[in-house]
């Protein structure tokens, strides 16, 4: 059985927490109004990572399938830290599992 860990990435919501951790001078309401103001679009993902190691990654907002490749900024960074989390998750699971 090939089991998945689903994550969505919603780009607007890691900016606004971005700029909600790193300032002292902004309040929230600030920094939605910050964001509005971008007129960005803002990615809208769903992660699935196989414990096989493959990867469905689905843009919400137009049902399409995106491959690896073609993610860049915030979005490829989220991809990056949660592949290498599940592979060490991984590792301690098959040591623990061997020892």
């Amino acid at each position: 059985m090939n089991t998945t860990h689903n994550f969505r990435f919603i780009e607007r919501d890691y900016w606004y927490h971005k700029a909600l951790c790193e300032t002292d001078h902004l309040l929230p309401g600030q920094i939605d109004d910050m964001l509005d103001e971008a007129s960005t679009h803002y990615a809208d993902y769903t992660f699935k990572f196989y414990d096989d190691g493959s990867v469905t990654i689905i843009d919400n907002d137009t049902n399409n399938l995106i491959k690896p490749r073609e993610l860049t900024g915030a979005v490829y960074d989220f991809y990056v830290r949660k592949r290498i989390y599940l592979i060490k998750q991984n590792l301690i699971e098959k040591q623990l599992q061997y020892a």
